[in-house]
């Protein structure tokens, strides 16, 4: 028989533990050496506790020791009617035991030094191996990635004899490349006083007008390092390169436009709109801003063309050129 028992409170039900992230494998090594480290000093020191142990004097020794002394009090009367002849070889067998007891101490003296080396060896190849660990950049080398890129035949031979290609690629015509180059090759960016000279400015412009010409995959900086034949890093460098050059020309692409265009704009959009808006010459009608999410209030009135929620914006200059 089965009893359907109750579900539990919410604040009592377990909550769900969050799994945390993987350590790296440079984490992982660390932890490995360091706990790999004291695992030999606590196996070192029980060693040498155990040993002192043993060295030390149980109570049957002692008990034995005292016996023989005994006995050899009770003899000494006997030992002293012993011939010179059995003197002389009890010191000559004295003068050897001592000299088997200097080698012994010896070579006992040359194995603690080499214990003592190999320690030593021991405890710097862990700090070597612990140092590596932490400044290396990469701990497996894996072989280079051969390249042979494309980039070349597009600045080279597609740029002068099929404009049309370049501009496929690049999404500027050949005469507009050379314009951008022109206003970008004087900024400091492009300029260090590193030892290794950056790619040209003509290859670091169109691996950035490649990337902004496209999206999803197509633009990716892996993508593109295979097709311009570089590595990755300079793809990205070249990137954010030529976004800091052409920033510092805002002053000079963005502007208001002259009289003649704000008369042609104001036609417009009086031929388009309404009398009444005529003087939002400036006006943008279009810019769609996506939405993260399905808005609440007349949600389906927000779905646009592309299959995306979004808002449409648009910006008048009305009120800073009130007399236009």
């Amino acid at each position: 028989m089965f009893i359907n028992a109750p579900p539990c409170p919410p604040l009592l039900c377990p909550t769900p533990l969050v799994q945390m992230p993987a350590p790296s494998k440079r984490v992982r090594m660390l932890e490995e050496a360091v706990e790999y480290q004291a695992r030999r000093k606590r196996a070192r020191i029980t060693y040498l506790i155990s040993q002192f142990l043993d060295d030390l004097p149980s109570s049957d020794a002692e008990s034995d020791s005292a016996s023989s002394s005994s006995g050899s009090l009770s003899s000494i009367s006997s030992i002293s009617s012993i011939s010179s002849i059995s003197s002389i070889s009890s010191l000559s067998s004295g003068a050897s035991d001592s000299s088997s007891s200097g080698c012994n101490s010896i070579s006992s003296d040359g194995s603690d030094n080499l214990e003592y080396r190999l320690r030593r060896r021991w405890n710097a190849h862990m700090h070597a191996q612990i140092t590596f660990l932490l400044t290396a950049c990469v701990l497996e080398a894996l072989p280079l990635v051969k390249k042979q890129g494309q980039l070349g035949l597009y600045l080279d031979d597609f740029r002068h004899n099929h404009p049309n290609l370049f501009r496929k690629k690049l999404c500027v015509s050949p005469h507009v490349f050379d314009r951008l180059v022109g206003l970008i090759e004087g900024n400091e960016v492009f300029h260090n006083n590193s030892n290794t000279p950056q790619l040209p400015i003509p290859t670091q412009l169109a691996i950035f007008l490649t990337r902004l010409g496209h999206y999803g995959n197509a633009s990716a900086p892996e993508y593109v390092a295979q097709w311009a034949g570089v590595c990755l890093g300079t793809v990205i460098n070249a990137t954010n390169r030529c976004f800091v050059a052409f920033l510092a020309l805002h002053d000079e692409a963005v502007m208001m436009p002259p009289e003649e265009e704000r008369e042609h704009a104001k036609a417009y959009v009086e031929s388009v709109t309404c009398p009444e808006w005529q003087n939002g010459f400036l006006l943008a009608d279009g810019t769609k801003f996506a939405l993260s999410q399905k808005p609440g209030l007349h949600g389906e009135a927000w779905f646009d063309k592309n299959k995306n929620y979004s808002i449409d914006c648009q910006v008048s200059n009305s009120h800073i050129y009130p007399n236009y």
